[in-house]
Formats: C-alpha cells, sequence, structure tokens
C-alpha cells in the first residue's frame, strides 16, 4: 500500500468567537490555533473566525459565512507559490500579505459570480442565498487606497482602486455594476445583505473600467 502524503498546516484560526466548523473528512468544532488544511471548508454559524495563512494573509469571516480554500501552495520563491480560495456565501475580509510571499498574479478569489484579481489589498466580499456578490474595496491605516482589485465575469471587468470603492454582480453572465463610492464605515459592512445593487442617486459614481467582451 503506498504511503500518503503527510497533511501540511496551511495556516491556523487565529481569531474566533462564538462557533464555527472546518470541514474536512468530518465536521471539526473551531478553536484557536486549529491547523488549516488546504480544501478546507469553513464555516460560521453565530461566530466569528480570522484564519492567518503561512504567508501572513488574513481571511476574516463574519456570521453565517462558508469559505472554500481550494489550493495553497507556499514556497520560498513568491512566483511560484498559490492561493486560491471561493467566498461561498456570507461576509469575508481579505487583507493580502505586505510581505510579498505570494506572487499577486498567483492568488485567485472567486464567488459563485465573480472572480477577484488583487493588487495590494484589503476589501470585504459579501455574497447572499442566490450567489449575488458585492465587493467593497477598503482603505488602509491611513485612510487611502490599500491597492487595486479587479473583478471580473464572464462579460466583463471593473477595477476598484479608491477607498470604499464597490462593485455588485448578480450572475456570471452579466457585467459587474458600475463602481460607486459607498458612504460606509468598516463598523456597518459586516454582514451586508444584498438586495439590490447600489443605488447610484444616492451614491458618488465614478467611472467604470470595463471592458466587454466582444
Amino acid at each position: 500500500m503506498a504511503a500518503q502524503a503527510p497533511v501540511v498546516s496551511i495556516g491556523d484560526i487565529s481569531e474566533l468567537t462564538g462557533t464555527a466548523e472546518v470541514i474536512r473528512d468530518e465536521p471539526y468544532g473551531a478553536v484557536l490555533d486549529f491547523d488549516i488544511q488546504q480544501m478546507d471548508d469553513v464555516r460560521t454559524s453565530v461566530g466569528r473566525v480570522a484564519i492567518t495563512f503561512l504567508d501572513d494573509s488574513i481571511v476574516k469571516l463574519t456570521e453565517h459565512s462558508k469559505l472554500v480554500i481550494t489550493k495553497y501552495v507556499f514556497d520560498p520563491d513568491p512566483t511560484k507559490g498559490e492561493m486560491a480560495m471561493r467566498f461561498a456565501n456570507g461576509t469575508a475580509r481579505f487583507i493580502s500579505s505586505k510581505l510579498g510571499k505570494i506572487d499577486k498574479k498567483n492568488i485567485r478569489l472567486s464567488t459563485p459570480t465573480a472572480d477577484i484579481a488583487i493588487r495590494g489589498t484589503d476589501f470585504t466580499c459579501t455574497v447572499d442565498e442566490l450567489g449575488r456578490s458585492l465587493i467593497i474595496l477598503l482603505p488602509d491605516a491611513n485612510g487611502i487606497s490599500s491597492g487595486e482589485i479587479l473583478v471580473t465575469t464572464a462579460t466583463g471587468t471593473v477595477t476598484l482602486n479608491k477607498p470604499y470603492q464597490a462593485t455588485t454582480v448578480d450572475v456570471w453572465e452579466n457585467n459587474p455594476s458600475t463602481p460607486v463610492i459607498l458612504d460606509l464605515t468598516l463598523d456597518i459592512i459586516d454582514n451586508m445583505l444584498i438586495v439590490s445593487p447600489p443605488d447610484e442617486s444616492e451614491l458618488s459614481t465614478e467611472t467604470s473600467t470595463a471592458s466587454v467582451a466582444d
């Protein structure tokens, strides 16, 4: 019988309030310092959890959220490292490592309706029960842009590069909405529910960088 490859920890649970679980070969109750592995399905109920990865990237989940870590490769050579994860439901905040331990072009994030490429960065993503997605770029500690993200669907791409700039995506086959600046703070972003796209009559509209497929 062939020997099984050793299980590799790719990070751990660094913050926990309330209840959460990690589904692997079976559900495991989340506890502080719990080792996270590739292909883990992390779910919160009445609780919040933060995961710190080997490259110092951090993902925070609010209540009733689900994250699937589909791939993670950590290598001393940043060009050989990879990260891929899917924000399946609820609200998540992704804070990329400032140390550049994984090349940003090798970080692939997605929701049921959009792909997200990063150049930085700190952002939140809220996904409702229909898969509709709201993506918001957050400011850095100095209140300026934390970087840039590209939100892509089957038919177009928009760029977010200003604090609290946001876009929504209803279905993969449609363009992301024109980016707008939301009048928000971090304190009121948690567990946002998407009922309809942001009302541009109440928000500052920014020029879209939509690139529509032929």
